[in-house]
């Protein structure tokens, strides 16, 4: 099977944004927590990916609480190896709310477009997310859904995470999760430089599939749009 470029995979999946809050995955991780930002609050997300020797992506989005949902807006810039360049834009709807206590759940919606393309649109992605807090100090998040790709086969887009907060100022996140036909093992640690702002540093394995292991530098804020 042919290696899917990281280019176009990533304009797809780096649509899908997540939330700021504590014990959130958030930012560039794959495993999405059943949280979403409180009435009145936005954030903005930034991130570098690059794959071993190959593809480097360049990620921004900014969401914002609308009513009972949050929305997400994402712009993606991915250039390959062979210096060729692509770009994309991504919207997400996430819906999230606390069925039992210390556990919620939720579901969203996204879609990734590319830029200067005959088809521009590339797929989306649906997925309901699951988060429980077993205490305040650590969260599980799984993620169970599919990626709808534009012609091609629909992929699993699925995934569990661990995220414990060591101290106010410092979290770590292990996941274990598949996307685009990929097995990927992630461990990463965030740092928090004050109460809107968060610093991320992540390995992501490729266990096996069509792309490669990859390393990802991102950072967070979060802000009262009132």
């Amino acid at each position: 099977m042919r290696p899917m470029r990281l280019a176009r995979a990533w304009v797809l999946l780096a649509a899908v944004a997540a939330s700021v809050p504590a014990l959130a995955a958030g930012g560039h991780h794959a495993v999405d927590d059943a949280n979403i930002l409180e009435p009145g609050n936005c954030k903005a997300d930034g991130w570098l990916a690059n794959e071993d020797g190959a593809e480097r992506l360049l990620h921004a989005d900014i969401g914002c609480r609308v009513g009972p949902v949050e929305l997400n807006a994402a712009a993606i810039y991915a250039r390959e190896h062979d210096k060729s360049s692509q770009s994309g834009s991504g919207l997400q709807v996430k819906w999230a709310t606390e069925v039992a206590p210390r556990f919620s759940a939720g579901l969203e919606v996204a879609g990734a477009w590319q830029a200067h393309a005959q088809s521009s649109w590339v797929g989306g992605t649906l997925a309901t997310l699951f988060t429980w807090t077993p205490r305040d100090d650590l969260a599980v998040h799984l993620n169970v859904g599919r990626d709808f790709i534009d012609h091609g086969p629909d992929m699993a887009h699925s995934g569990v995470a661990v995220e414990w907060t060591a101290s106010p100022r410092w979290s770590f996140v292990g996941e274990r999760f598949v996307q685009l036909q990929t097995q990927y093992l992630r461990a990463g640690a965030r740092w928090a430089v004050d109460k809107a702002w968060t610093i991320d540093l992540s390995r992501a394995h490729s266990l096996s599939g069509r792309v490669g292991s990859l390393w990802t530098l991102g950072a967070s804020w979060q802000f009262d749009r009132r």
